[in-house]
């Protein structure tokens, strides 16, 4: 159609995370705003339906709508052509429409833009780089006499939430139904694995179940298992998880039968255990949507947010950005760490002992709410730009310190992360204690149940003492029979009271 002709207004938008839109068949993601001054004004969009339209669930639909806005002509006729983009600027799956009048409202497109197994088969590469999907719409107005050429580019981002934690030690024996290893927790997201047994008495499968408590639109799990050199070796569930079939916000799927892993113990089965690695995408259903550029008679311009939405008539509104492109890394927690190891611009002092450590109140206020309201008020420590703390161990507050700078914690041992945890409480670092919390439930032993149900008791922390009990109910036998644990009971017997109910609650909920 662009033979020998000038597209009048060219529109490329990106859609960023495409394979975890949510909407089912008939629902749309809708792009931003686009107009030309040939059109007087006038405002388009494209309409993209992932899942299809109705009789095309199969394929991705795509429509043009001008919209209402009460500007221009009643009726605008137009030639249109709506194509793939490639990474190397060349279209594929080019749809033609002719001679078609557009009023406010009305739109027109093509129910069969791709099949959507060639999205995710053999053209994924080539129609789907990185999981973004670019489309291409030139729209050529009849019977204008314009030459004047606009081309805008515009992306949506589908926000996405990227959790991994690798899971040690996993005793794949254990009886069926019990979770293994505790719960692995994702803020208010967990992930549980339970064994079921076959007719005869023998372990059957692996069997993950996924609870949230958010309105999660798409999910998308990847658990492999590690080798004893902590390397993937195979890759058990890759796939979207269905969350419309699941029961309110559970999800039940099976990870590998217990007879696959013991084909091959040696790799599987290092020391006996069973090791995995667990990563979970989530969607909630936010997106982004932003114009990029704007170009001029083919000189393309980077135009600024806020000029961009004034030049298009498209109020697009600042937006924080939560995902990152995996392959551009980021170099913030180096920079970070760079700043509190070089001591460049430091305006306060944190003293332990006879160690000064050079800080910056900025950083200090960002991280901690106990350190924000110690600087912003008219206490001593403001006014000597210096704190000193006498009841934490020079170790501990730089480990602390460098969690604030980095939000990474380094490996912790069971000491480390005891000495850590009353830190972390101390200055409100909750994502810290948490870490600390995980790194004490992971080490647990029969003889420490007792120090750490003290230890949440002490902290009034609830996720601490939860985990513990469901340690205790785990291995039940072991612990009842402890000496700590007799001592225990005569010691302090407010607290192995109240532990006990924990206990007899949690065995109930386990038998429903």
């Amino acid at each position: 159609m662009a033979e020998g002709k000038k597209e009048v207004l060219k529109f490329i938008w990106k859609v960023e995370n495409f394979s975890y839109c949510w909407n089912e068949t008939d629902d749309f993601l809708e792009s931003p705003e686009f107009c030309s001054e040939i059109f007087e004004g006038g405002s388009w969009c494209l309409k993209l339906y992932p899942k299809g339209r109705s009789s095309y669930e199969n394929y991705v639909s795509v429509y043009l709508e001008r919209l209402s806005s009460g500007i221009g002509s009643l009726g605008i006729t137009i030639d249109c052509e709506i194509a793939l983009l490639r990474p190397d600027g060349s279209t594929e799956n080019v749809k033609e429409m002719k001679d078609r009048c557009f009023r406010e409202g009305s739109k027109n497109g093509f129910d069969n833009l791709v099949a959507r197994e060639r999205l995710s088969g053999a053209k994924k590469l080539t129609l789907l780089p990185k999981d973004v999907l670019t489309l291409q719409c030139c729209i050529f107005p009849k019977n204008t006499g314009s030459e004047t050429y606009t081309e805008v580019i515009a992306k949506t981002q589908i926000e996405i939430q990227r959790y991994r934690r690798q899971w040690k030690n996993i005793d794949y024996t254990r009886d069926d139904t019990i979770s293994l290893n505790g719960d692995h927790y994702f803020g208010d997201m967990w992930f549980e694995l339970s064994v079921s047994r076959e007719a005869n008495n023998q372990l059957g499968v692996l069997t993950g179940q996924f609870y949230h408590e958010r309105d999660l639109r798409t999910l998308h799990c990847k658990i492999g298992v590690l080798d004893s050199n902590n390397s993937v070796v195979k890759v058990l569930v890759n796939n979207f998880l269905d969350i419309e079939s699941a029961s309110e916000d559970y999800l039940n799927f099976p990870v590998i039968t217990v007879p696959e892993l013991l084909e091959n113990q040696s790799l599987y089965l290092p020391n006996g255990k069973l090791n995995l690695d667990c990563e979970f995408t989530v969607c909630d259903g936010m997106k982004h949507d932003r114009i990029e550029g704007i170009a001029q008679d083919a000189t393309l311009m980077l135009v600024p947010a806020d000029e961009a939405a004034s030049t298009s008539q498209i109020d697009v509104p600042p937006k924080k950005f939560l995902y990152c492109i995996d392959n551009v890394p980021s170099s913030l927690k180096n920079d970070f760490q760079n700043l509190y190891q070089e001591g460049t611009l430091c305006d306060f002092t944190v003293k332990v002992g006879d160690k000064h450590f050079k800080v910056h109140k900025a950083v200090l206020c960002a991280r901690s709410p106990v350190f924000k309201a110690m600087l912003t008020s008219n206490m001593l420590e403001t006014e000597k730009n210096m704190v000193d703390i006498s009841d934490l161990e020079e170790d501990t507050v730089h480990c602390m310190l460098t969690f604030m700078y980095t939000d990474m914690a380094g490996n912790l041992d069971w000491d480390t992360a005891n000495k850590l945890y009353f830190a972390a409480d101390k200055y409100g670092l909750i994502t810290l204690r948490r870490i600390c919390s995980e790194v004490l439930y992971q080490n647990l032993s029969v003889k420490d149940v007792r120090e750490v149900l003290t230890l949440a008791n002490m902290h009034s922390d609830e996720y601490l003492r939860k985990i513990t009990v469901k340690f205790i109910c785990d291995n039940e036998t072991e612990v009842m029979r402890s000496t700590e644990w007799k001592t225990f009971m005569t010691e302090d017997v407010n607290l192995a009271a109240e532990t006990m109910h924990h206990i007899i609650l949690e065995k109930a909920e386990n038998r429903q």
